[in-house]
């Protein structure tokens, strides 16, 4: 059995409940989670409105695990109400997210706790606190993040987690600190750009850019050689920010670099520099994801350049050039040029091209040429395309949603993914509500984070 409602919740409820729905929480405070059921049904055969007496029946089915059950409960409940019940929402992610707090995976609490964060709840700070003990250092260092202003020891642990010995702990600890203490963290940060772990050192020099940090174009003119493509990005973008040496130099060698982010770095980088003599060189690039990139940047005084990347780009051998362009062609052109640009490829091989494509041309505002696409990659599940087609209010895809989510011969992985994808689609299923239920507590979870996020929004 499922208990989700925390003491204070059952009085707040209690405060305003008639006399089913308090016969109802007592019971349901009791542990006694099938005679809550039934007393709010009862309640319910009188008082068939009485929202405590709906929020009461829901958590007693949540609560007895019987995920058909709730998704019955919800429906009905929206249905009679002619929409979702954002409190109740959020009173059930938050309980799910309570639970998810004591579990012993890692895992769980890592992503229970950022959660947290995410929706300010600020009734779970105190549990999440708890969690500074943990035996796990990634446990920790995520705790210390979430309460680091509200806490006195949070600083102190986020201090050691820069030090651990687990990389993933230093990048969560060191993220934080430089997103909340700031320039207060500047040595560690710098620290952090000689870090043996390759995600930790393009965190540090990502942030030691956005700080200015004047000390720092020695270490970050060093990390344009770093062995990581994704350190030599944030390093020539760091030293561009900082704007001390020789950024066009910086800039020179990013754009000779092998890989592709870094490339883009260095047109990002000329562009910072406003050196558009270079950009119109590298509009014409044989790489046409540099070609293009360049091009989106002078724009507005060369407007031919970028329809020929443009084009150059959409017609590329390589499927994730073609979609990569598609994906980019809001920053491009306009809405009509996007639509003709885009509807030819509604029928390329690729099916990440097809749905780019679709997306571009529904959000240019021509829904109908894009449907025949969107309800193609229904027909096969694609969830991409479903939460896409869910966001239109297309019934089918609501209920495609929903039934991911809850198909239980699926991994619990892509159920998670499924409930996840209602932040896409903008919609609360019934099967969501029932996810806080599933098996896996990696779906409860996600189905929390998602129907909180949901309901706040």
């Amino acid at each position: 059995m499922l208990a989700i409602m925390r003491f204070g919740l059952v009085l707040l409820l209690f405060a305003a409940a008639c006399g089913h729905a308090k016969q109802s929480i007592e019971l349901y405070d009791k542990g006694d989670y099938a005679g809550a059921l039934r007393a709010a049904d009862e309640g319910l055969s009188d008082h068939p409105d009485d929202t405590a007496l709906w929020g009461m029946r829901i958590r007693a089915d949540l609560a007895l695990g019987d995920a058909a059950a709730v998704a019955k409960s919800y429906g009905d409940y929206v249905a009679k109400h002619s929409g979702d019940d954002h409190d109740l929402l959020g009173d059930l992610a938050e309980a799910t997210l309570w639970q998810a707090l004591a579990a012993p995976s890692a895992k769980l609490k890592i992503r229970a706790i950022q959660a947290v964060e995410e929706l300010e709840i600020s009734s779970l700070a105190e549990d999440v606190a708890k969690q500074l003990g943990d035996d796990d250092d990634r446990v920790q260092a995520t705790a210390a993040v979430a309460v680091l202003h509200g806490f006195k020891q949070a600083l102190e642990v986020a201090d050691a987690m820069l030090h651990s010995e687990n990389a993933e702990a230093r990048r969560i600890a060191l993220e934080g600190v430089a997103k909340k203490i700031k320039q207060l963290a500047i040595a560690d940060i710098e620290n952090g750009a000689n870090d043996s772990d390759a995600k930790v050192r393009a965190i540090a020099v990502r942030w030691l850019g956005e700080y200015k940090d004047k000390d720092a174009v020695e270490v970050c003119t060093k990390r344009l050689h770093d062995r990581d493509e994704g350190v030599r990005a944030a390093a020539v973008v760091a030293l561009a920010k900082i704007g001390l040496g020789d950024t066009a130099a910086a800039a020179k060698v990013a754009l000779a670099d092998r890989a592709l982010a870094v490339r883009l770095a260095g047109v990002r980088v000329l562009a910072m520099l406003h050196d558009d003599a270079k950009l119109m060189t590298f509009a014409a690039d044989p790489d046409r994801s540099v070609a293009l990139a360049a091009a989106i940047e002078i724009k507005a005084t060369h407007p031919d350049l970028v329809q020929t990347a443009v084009q150059r780009a959409l017609l590329a051998d390589d499927p994730t050039i073609r979609a990569g362009a598609l994906n980019r062609l809001s920053q491009a052109v306009d809405k009509d040029a996007a639509i003709a640009a885009a509807k030819p490829l509604l029928a390329d091989p690729d099916v990440a091209v097809r749905l780019a494509a679709a997306r571009v041309v529904v959000h240019a505002g021509d829904k109908a040429d894009a449907m025949p696409v969107l309800d193609a990659e229904l027909a096969m599940n694609d969830l991409d395309a479903i939460a896409d087609l869910a966001a239109l209010d297309d019934p089918r895809a609501i209920q495609a949603l929903g039934e991911l989510t809850s198909d239980q011969k699926r991994t619990p992985e892509q159920r998670a993914a499924a409930a996840a994808a209602h932040r896409t689609a903008h919609h609360v299923t019934a099967a969501l509500v029932a996810a806080l239920t599933d098996p896996s507590g990696l779906v409860r979870v996600e189905a929390a984070a998602t129907v909180g996020a949901l309901a706040k929004n």
